[in-house]
């Protein structure tokens, strides 16, 4: 019934990039068509990247950040954001370092699950092995060291490496302060009441991230604690605790979470509930709308190596009116010739029992 094209219009230099997207919509002769004719502007904005300072700065249509527990919006307003994509060779989780003396000199084979990753000559002394190529998840190291006399030494030294950490020191923010877009995809421009966020995470220890929210508005104040820790090789544990004051109304959220993976199996498990009258800036120009009461997923992925790759998935959210939805997924994926792969997946509905 009609024809649509989606554009984008960017200009770029060294002073940074400005951005407009939109779409052109016309309806076919003689043929009626809903919705809007001609051209709906989306998003337009000015980006400039820090490459120095790793730091974003937008100004325009900009989508807050949020952390895991927290809910992105749409603004028209400025954002500032660390951004370590400027510096794509920067490792920003912590990396395991393997350390030891030589006593005469020595070469080092290290060997990561299983397959040779390095060799290195050390002279007499302390040494500390950080080299390490890209790896994620449970796996071994074997560090292999043999003296002039051909005499060999092998230490096996289990690690657990997951980028939902920071390394210790390393700082990831964003702060956004602006109006709310308002009918996004139905009006050029729609800006409703002023609001702010600010999100931060730090890492306090290789195996702890502080994770920290704030929103407010004319009506809402909203703050929230939480953190990421390593549980030595058995995984990371998450957890966040968030309360808000909206329109007079207080509520709380509790978010809970653990992520566990290897070369062989991956689990992930994550758990929000909400209490009282939780809001957050999503609400503050929709009132009558109520965010879910609780929501809750469990993922499982087993690789079977030749015989390809399953996978299984559990969700179950309950709305703000009560409804319940409950969603059953698995899959099985299996790398075939070339850059070609077979994939199959099957989706039940449990509530309705269908598939």
């Amino acid at each position: 019934a009609y024809l649509a094209a989606w554009n984008e219009l960017r200009l770029f230099d060294t002073w940074g990039t400005l951005s407009s997207t939109g779409q052109w919509r016309q309806s076919l002769q003689g043929v009626a068509s809903e919705g809007r004719q001609g051209y709906l502007r989306y998003d337009t904005t000015f980006r400039y990247t820090d490459e120095q300072r790793l730091l974003s700065y937008e100004v325009g249509d900009v989508v807050s950040g949020a952390l895991p527990w927290t809910t992105s919006v749409r603004l028209g307003g400025l954002q500032l954001s660390r951004d370590f994509g400027a510096r794509p060779d920067l490792v920003t989780y912590p990396l395991p370092a393997f350390s030891g003396e030589a006593a005469v000199p020595t070469s080092l084979d290290l060997f990561i699950n299983g397959y040779k990753s390095s060799s290195t000559e050390l002279q007499p002394g302390p040494y500390t092995l950080t080299n390490v190529p890209f790896i994620n998840g449970a796996g071994e190291a074997v560090v292999v060291t043999t003296d002039a006399l051909g005499r060999q030494v092998s230490t096996t030294l289990p690690f657990y490496v997951t980028s939902s950490l920071l390394a210790k020191g390393l700082s990831d923010f964003s702060v956004a302060a602006g109006n709310l877009r308002r009918d996004y995809g139905v009006r050029d421009f729609a800006y409703g009441p002023g609001v702010a966020t600010a999100s931060l995470r730090h890492g306090l220890s290789d195996a702890f991230t502080l994770e920290t929210h704030a929103e407010t508005s004319e009506s809402l104040m909203l703050g929230g604690l939480g953190g990421n820790l390593r549980i030595g090789t058995f995984g990371v544990v998450n957890a966040a605790l968030t309360q808000s004051r909206f329109a007079g109304d207080t509520g709380q959220q509790v978010a809970l979470g653990y992520q566990y993976s290897s070369n062989r199996i991956g689990f992930n498990y994550q758990r929000i509930e909400r209490h009282g009258e939780y809001a957050d800036l999503s609400l503050v120009d929709s009132p009558y709308t109520r965010l879910s009461r609780r929501s809750e997923q469990a993922t499982v992925s087993l690789n079977l190596d030749r015989y390809g790759s399953l996978g299984a998935g559990y969700f179950d959210i309950r709305a703000g009116d009560g409804s319940r939805t409950r969603l059953l997924n698995l899959s099985w994926s299996k790398p075939l010739w070339g850059n070609s792969s077979l994939y199959l997946s099957a989706n039940r509905d449990v509530g309705d029992s269908t598939w």
